[in-house]
């Protein structure tokens, strides 16, 4: 159980805090492509399906976590 716990807090737990914080800056920059650019409507579909593409990424992430932790505390690792 030793290695898949190392496993888990070296590479694992890592990876998923990173694709949060590229799922959370991708999510600010389409509010600021959708604030800059407001009069182009364009520009604003642009920051849209930025802002959408963003919190669909957190979401999945954010399930990805927890079923990790589901799984873990299930099987008790």
């Amino acid at each position: 159980m030793d290695f898949i716990d190392k496993i888990y807090e070296e590479i694992v737990n890592p990876f998923i805090w990173l694709m949060l914080a590229v799922a959370g800056v991708y999510f600010v920059w389409g509010v600021f492509l959708f604030v800059k650019d407001y009069d182009d409507e364009g520009e604003r579909s642009n920051g849209k399906r930025h802002l959408v593409y963003g919190i669909i990424g957190l979401a999945v992430i954010l399930s990805v976590k927890g079923i990790i932790a589901l799984i873990t505390d299930t099987v008790s690792l």
